[in-house]
């Protein structure tokens, strides 16, 4: 059952850096933006892969 929440989680923690980052003017670095991108990707993908599997065990 974690393993739902897992990536959703993630993102929150780097939605909430997000806001730090911004108010700390540290959005400008690379690391921080490849940090962001790669974690929505991974949330997007977690979706499409735990909504395959969801349908195939329907």
């Amino acid at each position: 059952m974690y393993a739902i929440y897992g990536p959703y989680v993630l993102l929150a923690a780097i939605a909430i850096a997000l806001l730090v980052a911004v108010n700390r003017d540290l959005i400008s670095t690379i690391q921080f933006r490849i940090m962001i991108i790669g974690t929505g990707a991974f949330a997007l993908v977690w979706s499409v892969l735990l909504g395959t599997v969801w349908q195939e065990y329907r």
